[in-house]
């Protein structure tokens, strides 16, 4: 008898037509194992669904749609944020924290204040860093979060959480791709998405260049800047670099402004004479020097490319192997056979991950 009839163990699946407990229908599951003694798959659901694997027939058992497995996922999120919302320990523990909170805040200070001040705060880093950094710093706290939350809801301490974060990380990648990971693989995978993470926000937007004027090593850095200097032959500090003070007196011209009129109020304490530079003018090729900057280069292994590539790998396993083996053969029929949509986001995330690396 084959372990695995229906070639799902290891997939995503939907329930379907169970008669018994039809609130289990369309709910979206992993195959874990096959019994053979009793003709079943072995499905586990989510924790606020079932917490023990439930065994199935396979005519029960269909390969969901992309479209039913995020909207399966949405639901499981939703649900235990239900499961948490409606639990009487957990917002009667919610109130007692308030109400601690508020007791070691000043008299006049409600939680009200705190929450606004938060909401400033949080206004504030977008400010600094972008929109983009603020969502990826909030998506790997709502990870962290999503991740611990079996633990969170059984009001284990903060060691507690700790400890078992490790092995909930490994049962959510398990879940939610179907591979089996050791421990160390999953905490490497942790580890990999902090570290370029941890890169992405860490790098600047901003860069530094030199210019060689007759000789001399001028350093600009980027117009527009009212902090920028220029430090010539003798090291004098001047306050704007001699390209951005070109690029005022020409935003004048074209404007038809007065001239001088967008030149800072200390202007006459600045001065660029060429004694300062003590550089020869005759025989300098004036074409470059008042080019743009060039755009810093930005790192194109970001979050996106390690989805898609997850995605891939996740794809080719699910459309190539046959009985733990790749076929070549039977992973281009399962491609050519893709729905239109999911053709598309193939295409993509191929394209994604050829441009990262050429």
């Amino acid at each position: 008898m084959s372990s695995d009839p229906a070639s799902l163990l290891n997939k995503h699946v939907k329930i379907h037509s169970v008669a018994a407990k039809p609130e289990l229908n369309n709910k979206i599951g992993i195959a874990q194992s096959y019994l053979p003694d009793r003709s079943r798959y072995l499905v586990s659901l989510p924790p606020h669904i079932s917490p023990a694997p439930i065994a199935l027939k396979a005519d029960n058992l269909s390969l969901p749609t992309l479209t039913e497995r995020a909207r399966g996922k949405f639901d499981d999120i939703w649900g235990m944020i239900l499961t948490v919302y409606h639990d009487q320990r957990l917002r009667a523990e919610f109130r007692r924290g308030l109400a601690s909170m508020q007791s070691l805040l000043p008299p006049n200070v409600k939680i009200e204040h705190v929450a606004l001040g938060i909401l400033l705060f949080l206004f504030g880093v977008i400010y600094f860093i972008g929109l983009s950094k603020t969502i990826m710093i909030l998506s790997l706290i709502s990870m962290g979060i999503v991740v611990a939350l079996p633990d969170i809801v059984a009001r284990r301490d903060i060691k507690a959480i700790v400890t078992n974060f490790p092995m909930r990380w490994k049962e959510a990648i398990e879940q939610n791709t179907g591979y089996k990971l050791s421990l160390r693989t999953a905490t490497g995978i942790l580890v990999a998405i902090l570290v370029v993470s941890s890169k992405v926000l860490l790098t600047s937007q901003s860069g530094v260049h030199n210019k060689q004027i007759g000789g001399e090593d001028v350093n600009f850095d980027g117009l527009g800047s009212q902090s920028g200097t220029s430090t010539g032959t003798k090291g004098s500090i001047i306050s704007f670099t001699v390209e951005e003070i070109y690029k005022l007196g020409y935003e004048d011209a074209q404007n038809k402004n007065i001239f001088g009129e967008s030149l800072p109020p200390n202007h006459e304490s600045m001065s660029f004479r060429s004694s300062d530079y003590n550089v020869n003018y005759d025989g300098i090729n004036y074409d470059h020097m008042y080019s743009s900057p060039p755009t810093p280069k930005k790192s194109k292994l970001g979050i996106g490319t390690i989805i898609s590539l997850f995605a891939l790998a996740r794809t080719v396993k699910e459309l190539g192997f046959v009985q733990g083996r790749f076929d070549l053969n039977v992973l281009v029929s399962n491609v050519k056979n893709l729905p239109p949509m999911r053709m598309a986001l193939l295409a993509f995330m191929v394209y994604r991950v050829i441009n990262t690396f050429i």
